[in-house]
């Protein structure tokens, strides 16, 4: 889902930790792998001793057989892995995704990135299924 901006927010009415839960498992179910986390607020207070909210940064691939050799060009896998930057308070979550790639009108670009780009696009179907865009929340 291209925009103009580098990332798309969207919010999540469940205490933090529940709703980490919730996007392993809506990304799971579309076949996208969580590959690794950073646990910023822990990280935050091991090394500063400031306590932080809890935030955590998700590292998110498509399926083993989309990452194939033959299936994502060596130029367009600098945009993997995808990352979902989790931010919470006692009520709701934030979720940041990252929305940097973008189409090209150049026929060989649009081949290079069409695996990101459909990686992308699941990883929003993803999160859209549990979440919401603060702007469209009245």
């Amino acid at each position: 889902m291209p925009g103009k901006s580098g990332s798309i927010t969207y919010s999540l009415q469940e205490p933090f930790d529940q709703a980490v839960e919730s996007i392993r498992r809506s990304l799971s179910s579309r076949g996208l792998r969580v590959v690794g986390h950073l646990n910023v607020s822990r990280r935050i207070e091991r090394s500063l001793e400031i306590v932080l909210p809890p935030c955590k940064i998700l590292f998110v691939l498509p399926n083993p057989a989309e990452l194939s050799a033959s299936c994502i060009h060596p130029w367009a896998a600098i945009f993997l892995p995808f990352h979902i930057v989790i931010s919470g308070n006692e009520a709701s979550t934030e979720i940041h995704l990252q929305n940097r790639v973008r189409s090209c009108p150049e026929a060989h670009a649009k081949e290079l990135l069409a695996p990101v780009l459909e990686t992308q696009a699941q990883l929003t179907t993803a999160i859209e299924a549990i979440a919401m865009r603060p702007s469209l929340v009245s």
